[in-house]
């Protein structure tokens, strides 16, 4: 049987906001040699539905939500591939809304909608401990970046980080 494709639900900044942050995220992929990636908050990854379903999905997601700020806050690392060294997103009414909408739109798992930390990722990998406090210890550990989410967008994510693909951009309403 064939596997079913993987999507995730992604919040991107825009604008100045995200050519600074796409370039810091080049910067630490060069140095590191690790995969690059474009800014994001995922609102929800592991979405296994057609394309079709979750576009259709997304859109009604996106009416359900009018724009709101984002705050990046301190920074942050895991001993996990894809959480390896980020900067922690404040959590606010409006990520809250969406979040929760998304997760009953979506049917997500029980311990997904519990365990949900927003956060946008600096650098994919496996570095050590040492290796991500002297990468703070340079860059710094508090951000103060806000960015307005406007939409949200469906991304297929199966394979590498650079051969995922945006599929559906879905506008949020307008107030």
């Amino acid at each position: 049987m064939e596997k079913s494709a993987t999507y995730s639900l992604w919040l991107e900044p825009t604008g100045d906001t995200a050519y600074k942050l796409q370039e810091r995220i080049k910067q630490l992929s060069r140095k590191f040699g690790t995969p690059l990636f474009s800014p994001h908050v995922t609102l929800l990854g592991g979405l296994t539905a057609s394309k079709t379903e979750l576009k259709a999905l997304t859109d009604t997601l996106a009416s359900s939500v009018t724009p709101f700020e984002l705050k990046l806050t301190k920074a942050g690392y895991l001993n996990t591939f894809y959480q390896s060294l980020f900067i922690h997103v404040e959590q606010n009414e409006g990520l809250t809304h969406l979040h929760d909408n998304a997760c009953r739109l979506f049917d997500c798992p029980e311990e997904y909608e519990n365990e949900y930390m927003p956060h946008l990722s600096l650098l994919y990998g496996d570095l050590t401990q040492h290796q991500k406090e002297k990468i703070l210890n340079n860059i710094g550990r508090d951000f103060y970046i806000r960015f307005n989410a406007r939409k949200v967008v469906l991304m297929h994510t199966d394979g590498e980080p650079q051969q995922w693909k945006k599929v559906h951009t879905a506008m949020f309403k307008q107030g």
